[in-house]
């Protein structure tokens, strides 16, 4: 499995509107490409640090993505007028989700 991982600054606002951007053209487009497998958006709390990581099942995958990632990260940027850090593709290492019950609670903080 392969990312491509988008660092943003932004402000609360950019944020909430790089979201809409994100499910309204990004989700769309990325669900009819080949070999995607998902997406995790994180922010610190003040949503000034935004990483979004987009998983592709393979590295064919995320090479044919690469330019249209490209001009939907300037995109996104442009349009919310916060700040691309950097664009980076990487290969997943680890992964690995514990499936919990609607009643569980994660322990720890």
């Amino acid at each position: 499995m392969f990312a491509r991982l988008h660092r943003l600054g932004t402000t609360p606002e950019q944020y909430k509107l790089g979201l809409e951007i994100l499910r309204d053209e990004f989700l769309p487009w990325a669900r009819d490409s080949s070999g995607f497998c998902g997406v995790i958006g994180l922010a610190d709390e003040a949503r000034e640090n935004v990483l979004i990581l987009s998983l592709w099942n393979d590295r064919e995958s995320l090479d044919a993505t690469a330019d249209a990632g490209e001009r939907l990260s300037s995109i996104a940027s442009a349009g919310t007028g916060s700040t691309r850090r950097s664009l980076e593709s990487l290969e997943v290492t680890l992964f690995e989700l514990v499936p919990r019950d609607a009643g569980d609670q994660p322990t720890g903080r």
